[in-house]
């Protein structure tokens, strides 16, 4: 039974909360119902023992809906059940004022007008509160005029400062929900960028990982069935099993980045760690040279890793489609801006489309990101990759700023 009774009233107290706008928190709807029940035990206990029975008929009236909506699973409307308790009160409220032949010193009964308009207004719309306003008004009218009621004007600033109550707190949440609403959309965009960079950076290092493996495999392969070198190829094999442990160690890294403490994830390379990229992938088989000219410390830490980011697309690239071919690498970094170029010569002329693939896109995000410009597309007789990210002293140039780690 008494499981029960917490059942309904958790229940109540969860619609009652949702027929205000935003939803007001249980405490807040707990006492604006404690203040109800407070003021009119007040105004019964004012009346006289001759009439009580009036005031229990009062009392039944208004607590009604409250038994209906406690007891019973409701699927009404919350503007339903707002009219239905503002009427049920105010017919009480009635009860309790016309039921007397004479007026009550300091009578309570005229301040649950107020009361129940601001109520009402915070659960309603704006004509809601007007119309409880209203109501309550005529029927303080009717009251002075039938001689129910002394000092009417100050019972008639209650009904004024009820209403400007609700409408107030129906105002903050209309504010509140929007806010929370804000907030919402801004956490579900920032965690959709952290995916998306997180995404960027497992696609980078397992394509590089992958690309530097399989070619090193592949010297071990063509080094056992060609020349029968078993020496060549356990070297390939060993820088193969090396970088197959640092890529599992990258990816550890990366994945890291999910983890709560995001301060000890290590360091992510930049563009100092360029020279150290080429050089893995020389020793893989491929043929490319690398120079760099130019003050690279003024690149901040989200530009060296996008440079070296790029810069490892585009060489893991260069071994998926083209590992044979020679290819050039430079990194100039001048006063105003810091320019990365890869050309990839090719043995035949290119003709094919350019397609944006999952590394194009991510390479081209890393560079929007820092207000930057990449092209990559067939040239004379090779394929080029140019990245140019503006260098700027002011902080406020870099977007996203926070989305790239520093350490």
């Amino acid at each position: 039974m008494l499981a029960a009774v917490k059942r309904h009233f958790r229940r109540y107290l969860r619609r009652k909360g949702e027929m205000m706008p935003g939803g007001f928190s249980w405490p807040i709807v707990v006492s604006i119902d404690i203040t109800l029940l407070v003021v009119s035990a007040v105004a019964l206990l004012q009346r006289p023992e001759s009439q009580w029975w009036i005031a229990v008929i009062g009392l039944v009236v208004a607590y009604s809906p409250y038994i209906v909506f406690f007891g019973i699973e409701m699927t009404v409307a919350p503007a339903l059940e707002a009219l239905a308790l503002g009427l049920a009160w105010m017919l009480a409220i009635s009860i309790w004022i016309f039921g007397m032949s004479a007026p009550i010193e300091g009578d309570f009964a005229p301040v649950l007008l107020g009361l129940v308009t601001g109520v009402i207004g915070s659960m309603t719309s704006i004509r809601g509160g007007m119309l409880a306003a209203g109501t309550a008004a005529a029927i303080l009218g009717a009251a002075v005029s039938m001689g129910r009621v002394d000092t009417p004007w100050l019972y008639l600033s209650f009904i004024g400062i009820g209403w400007l109550v609700g409408y107030l707190m129906r105002i903050q949440q209309q504010l509140l929900m929007e806010q929370r609403d804000a907030q919402q959309k801004l956490a579900e965009h920032a965690a959709a960028d952290e995916r998306r960079r997180i995404a960027r950076e497992v696609h980078d290092v397992i394509a590089h990982s992958l690309s530097v493996t399989l070619l090193h495999v592949t010297g071990a392969r063509r080094g056992l069935q060609q020349d029968r070198d078993v020496d060549e190829a356990v070297e390939a094999l060993e820088q193969a099993e090396r970088l197959g442990r640092q890529a599992m160690a990258d990816i550890r890294r990366t994945v890291g980045l999910l983890d709560e403490a995001v301060g000890k994830v290590a360091p992510e390379p930049g563009v100092g760690d360029i020279p150290t990229l080429v050089d893995d992938f020389v020793r893989a088989g491929l043929t490319v040279r690398f120079h760099a000219s130019g003050p690279q410390d003024r690149l901040s830490a989200a530009a060296g890793l996008a440079l070296y980011r790029i810069a490892q697309e585009s060489l893991a690239n260069i071994a998926k489609h083209a590992p044979d071919a020679e290819s050039t690498m430079t990194l100039t970094v001048s006063q105003g801006s810091a320019v990365l170029t890869v050309t990839n010569r090719l043995p035949v002329p290119v003709a094919a489309r350019r397609v944006d693939g999952r590394g194009m896109r991510g390479m081209r995000q890393r560079v929007e990101l820092l207000d930057g410009t990449i092209t990559a597309g067939p040239h004379d007789d090779g394929w080029v990759v140019r990245a140019t990210i503006p260098l700027d002293d002011d902080p406020c140039r870099l977007r996203s700023w926070g989305a790239w780690p520093t350490a």
